[in-house]
């Protein structure tokens, strides 16, 4: 996950290199427990402990153990949101963009694998968190979709879950098969793009 540190409610981010550094283990320490053992079967003194620091710490930057994970599921769409924007930037056609975009995502994904853990977990936290994480991604892509001449279908809204999609469970895929990049590009190029570019895309 992303080292820059976010500011928002409930979370108090630290003015100095050394608070940084601590802020950032119990982030690493809060990533990896919720990931393996969920939620409700992390305290914040297991997240101190695996961090190797005192309970106290934790309190001086998250006020509870939920504001972490939202803070951990506001970093991931903030990291995925970046390398897809420096993935298309040069990408001309949305085609070109779909195709480096998918791609880009799959091998995060593989790269990430605690990614799935947390953002499907947050259902069983507050079902808000994960409808807030989705309909953020769909709505900034459907306005990306009504920008691009190269989309013959209207709804742009459908269309942005329906790629979402494919790449969310591509990207399960490949992480449960451990695909290489060059795995992930040649199916993106060979399977998604043929169907995409007969179905949806100009």
């Amino acid at each position: 996950m992303s080292k820059k540190l976010l500011e928002f409610k409930g979370i108090n981010i630290p003015k100095t290199k050394l608070g940084q550094t601590k802020m950032e283990k119990l982030l690493a320490s809060s990533e990896e427990l919720f990931a393996k053992n969920g939620f409700y079967a992390t305290s914040i003194s297991d997240i101190c402990k695996h961090a190797g620091t005192a309970v106290g710490t934790f309190y001086i930057y998250f006020e509870t153990k939920t504001d972490v994970y939202k803070y951990l599921m506001e970093t991931y769409k903030r990291e995925i949101k970046d390398r897809l924007a420096e993935n298309i930037k040069d990408c001309k056609t949305r085609y070109d963009k779909e195709r480096e975009g998918i791609k880009c995502f799959i091998k995060y994904a593989v790269s990430e694998p605690n990614v799935y853990n947390i953002i499907w977990g947050s259902l069983s936290i507050d079902r808000q968190l994960f409808v807030d994480y989705y309909t953020s991604f769909a709505s900034s892509y459907s306005r990306a979709l009504r920008e691009d001449d190269d989309v013959f279908l209207s709804d742009t809204d459908s269309i942005a879950y329906m790629l979402m999609g494919i790449s969310n469970f591509l990207g399960l895929k490949a992480m449960f098969t451990s695909m290489t990049d060059e795995q992930v590009d040649e199916m993106v190029d060979t399977t998604v793009m043929p169907a995409l570019k007969c179905g949806i895309l100009k």
